[in-house]
């Protein structure tokens, strides 16, 4: 990508150097270079067409997976944490935050309570593969901390709490790496839209001064 923009930046830059020199030439040399100029424009386009096509193929690419944040499954495990704290089981409160959101996390983690209440597999297997199919790795260790939790009885409260409080501090430290991203995504927009319009509002006037167009 950063290959194209360069390619991209060199082409702009030789044209608009060509058309800098060419007001000193001959009107026979000045056809041939309207050729070439015409010809380094066309590369140019050709170029852009093929970034833009690539940056198009990577953002339809993925792998399927629903797309459930941190911050969602943080606000899953508070909401059971309050369930758990008015005197409703693991079960039940999870029950409870899948009947008042329509998100694939509640719907994901719904068909897995469902699975283990029948006996399809046990509350571990049943959350582990919920998180695989939502691809977060964080739900992987939030069922197997209520596993451990509910089988040496420990206090389930405490043990989501601090869930939730890792969950929060992952979000937070992925929101500042996308926010430390932005300003090299700001580069391809300003390689494919602005600096080609810079470029023709350069060379337009320099060849329309010379009698080219």
């Amino acid at each position: 990508m950063a290959g194209g923009l360069a390619s991209i930046a060199a082409i702009g830059g030789a044209v608009a150097c060509a058309v800098a020199v060419a007001l000193s030439w001959s009107p026979a040399e000045r056809a041939w270079l309207n050729g070439e100029v015409r010809k380094a424009l066309e590369q140019m386009a050709q170029r852009l067409r093929r970034l833009v096509g690539r940056l198009t193929a990577a953002r339809s690419a993925g792998t399927g997976a629903p797309d459930v944040t941190l911050a969602e499954a943080s606000e899953m495990i508070d909401v059971i944490n309050l369930g758990l704290s008015a005197g409703l089981s693991f079960d039940a409160s999870l029950e409870l935050y899948c009947g008042s959101r329509q998100t694939p996390l509640a719907r994901g983690m719904a068909r897995a309570l469902l699975a283990w209440r029948i006996g399809i597999g046990s509350r571990e297997e049943e959350l582990t593969r919920a998180a695989r199919l939502l691809d977060l790795r964080a739900l992987e260790s939030f069922a197997i901390a209520v596993t451990q939790a509910l089988a040496l009885g420990a206090p389930l409260v405490d043990t989501l709490a601090a869930q939730s409080r890792e969950m929060r501090a992952a979000h937070r430290a992925e929101v500042e790496r996308q926010i430390e991203r932005t300003p090299v995504k700001l580069l391809i927009p300003t390689g494919t839209l602005i600096l080609p319009a810079l470029l023709l509002s350069i060379v337009g006037p320099l060849m329309a001064a010379s009698g080219m167009w």
